[in-house]
């Protein structure tokens, strides 16, 4: 014979499960709230799980400071191949003037910033059209109204620390560079504005010059380098190598050997400044008064 319980706890355990039935028909708003608020933290859950494959295959999302980028990684393929077309035009331009020459250094300093800039509208105008996830400059580069004066702030603040750290590594790098029996040399492009100051006859080319390097070149480079480059990298897990790479890639894309250091540690501050405001704009705003300052010192020798 089979040992039970009870028919009273039967009874009770049957009336239970009856009441507990009967509770929730009668109450459909609290169990549909009930089955929402369940149905939210299981979706949360998934796109943690989500997100941080995305960012990091081993399960150890970035250090987040920098917002998410919206933009699709398969997107940047356009954004590359778009800058490499754009160059080859250039370097056919360059190939038609004289080397060493005014024109042509107004060439090299113009077919760069433009090859950038048209890349990044095409970019742009992909992930509308081809990947239907338009992308806004606000969301892409951090350009928000409300820190526009703290950013300007900030920038000013620390291009100005930038230039005096800048000038240090700059005079340690030529100590070492003639302690191995060479000679360190300026950029080309410092020396050649240099010349036009002196000479004070074409005006113009030097006003050119002067707004490509405190406009034109920090707005295009910020974008390469900060905008795009480094949040890219640092979004499939990989934030050192998205600082110390991009830094290196920024020093080497001046091809100076005097300012290698400088730039790179330059590049360094720029980013913690990108990570602190997360708004392009306060780098772009550092970029533009490193340059300046340095042209302003160049110009008073």
């Amino acid at each position: 014979m089979a040992s039970g319980g009870s028919p009273g706890a039967g009874c009770f355990c049957f009336w239970r499960a009856a009441k507990n039935h009967t509770r929730a028909a009668c109450d459909p708003l609290r169990s549909l709230s009930q089955r929402e608020r369940a149905g939210e933290r299981e979706s949360a859950e998934n796109y943690d799980d989500i997100r941080y494959t995305f960012e990091s295959p081993n399960k150890q999302p970035a250090p987040v400071v920098l917002t998410h980028k919206p933009w699709i990684p398969e997107s940047l393929l356009w954004l590359g191949c778009t800058f490499m077309l754009a160059l080859a035009p250039g370097a056919a331009i360059d190939g038609l003037f004289e080397d060493g020459s005014v024109a042509q250094m107004a060439a090299n300093v113009t077919v760069l910033p433009v090859a950038i800039l048209v890349a990044v509208a095409v970019w742009f105008q992909a992930n509308r059209r081809f990947y239907q996830s338009p992308i806004s400059l606000a969301d892409t580069f951090g350009f928000n109204r409300k820190n526009t004066g703290r950013c300007l702030m900030l920038g000013l603040v620390t291009g100005l620390g930038l230039v005096l750290i800048s000038m240090v590594l700059a005079l340690l790098t030529s100590q070492l560079i003639h302690a191995l029996g060479d000679q360190a040399e300026p950029q080309k492009l410092v020396t050649l504005i240099a010349e036009e100051y002196s000479k004070k006859e074409n005006i113009r080319t030097l006003i050119f010059f002067v707004v490509m390097a405190v406009v034109v070149a920090p707005i295009a480079e910020e974008i390469l380098f900060r905008g795009i480059l480094y949040p890219a990298i640092k979004q499939i897990g990989y934030p050192r190598l998205a600082a110390i790479g991009t830094a290196l890639l920024f020093a080497l894309f001046h091809v100076n050997l005097l300012t290698f250091a400088s730039l790179t540690v330059v590049a360094l501050g720029l980013i913690a400044l990108y990570e602190f405001t997360d708004n392009l704009l306060a780098p772009i705003t550092a970029h533009a008064v490193f340059n300046a300052s340095n042209l302003i010192m160049l110009f008073w020798r």
